[in-house]
């Protein structure tokens, strides 16, 4: 009988630990990876930290309603490097591509409510910062333009010069276009929303249109010429989702439960790259809540005292 108390101890003091209900922050580990569409490859960086779920002071459920990263508790940073091959655009001065990608911090709400229902993020800036470089004659890049990720804006908000005829599709369009940028702010940008470009005094201009955050389903457009020589376009997509451990949308705020928010980019520039000359870009962010290094322990420790008393019990 003792041994059968000691047995339902050790249960309980292991499950009462790894309830998600008591702990607010949720380490994680991800990547963030762009899709470049033609024939120029996907950008990846990873990396990890803490975040905060369900912006709460007390215990929350497993349920993700809200999430809030970072840069203080850690994000996905690295540096990417595009060779250009195309003989056009390489014979236009352009050499490589180097990204630095430094994301900030951000908020995202209500996570599961968007994706169980037909309700948008309402709550869905995370800032990406960091430097792009457009290496001019050169892969080593001592000379290139400097394309900010996210850039300062005076009025805090701009009309777009696309036309977005959903929430997160980007088309071809004029001034009709929805307001986007981040209002009250200043900053616009990769994540957020807003043109941010480089160039113009010179022979190349890149421009960037931006979107922010979704959970849904983000879509691009891809221009390329199709046999004729005509314009052809394309829609390029991908899907946001969040699930739990048993895939559902309830237990997404606990140790192994995975979320994946995407934004869509139109690349704009008088240049081709690769084999288009509007290229659509989608950024994923995909992270993976994971236990604290404690946490595994103690349960480790909770299978072996399982294991050590069931085999004591079978013996007597």
């Amino acid at each position: 009988m003792k041994k059968l108390l000691g047995l339902g101890a050790v249960v309980a003091a292991v499950f009462a630990v790894a309830s998600p209900a008591i702990a607010r922050p949720l380490n994680w580990d991800g990547t963030m990876s762009t899709k470049l569409s033609g024939d120029l490859p996907t950008l990846v960086v990873s990396g990890g930290g803490v975040a905060t779920v369900n912006n709460s002071t007390g215990p929350i459920p497993a349920h993700l309603a809200t999430l809030r990263l970072a840069a203080s508790r850690g994000l996905v940073t690295g540096t990417e490097t595009v060779f250009i091959t195309d003989p056009e655009t390489a014979g236009n001065g352009i050499a490589a591509v180097i990204i630095d990608f430094e994301p900030r911090t951000g908020t995202f709400a209500p996570i599961s409510g968007a994706v169980a229902s037909q309700a948008l993020l309402t709550d869905k800036t995370l800032p990406v910062g960091g430097l792009a470089k457009v290496c001019l004659l050169s892969t080593v890049c001592t000379d290139f333009l400097p394309l900010l990720l996210t850039q300062p804006t005076t009025n805090g908000a701009r009309y777009s010069t696309m036309t977005a005829t959903t929430p997160n599709q980007l088309t071809p369009g004029g001034l009709q276009g929805r307001k986007i940028g981040m209002p009250g702010t200043g900053v616009k940008g990769l994540g957020i929303g807003g043109l941010i470009t480089v160039g113009g005094d010179s022979a190349i201009r890149i421009s960037v249109e931006a979107a922010p955050w979704t959970v849904k389903t983000a879509t691009a457009v891809d221009q390329t010429d199709d046999n004729t020589g005509a314009a052809a376009f394309h829609n390029v997509t991908r899907m946001g989702f969040a699930h739990g451990p048993a895939s559902g949308t309830t237990s997404t705020a606990q140790p192994s439960g995975v979320l994946q928010i995407v934004t869509p980019s139109q690349i704009r520039t008088n240049l081709t790259l690769g084999t288009s000359k509007k290229l659509g870009a989608i950024t994923e962010l995909l992270i993976h809540f994971i236990p604290e290094p404690g946490l595994l322990l103690l349960l480790g420790s909770g299978v072996v005292g399982l294991a050590v008393l069931g085999r004591n019990r079978m013996k007597s």
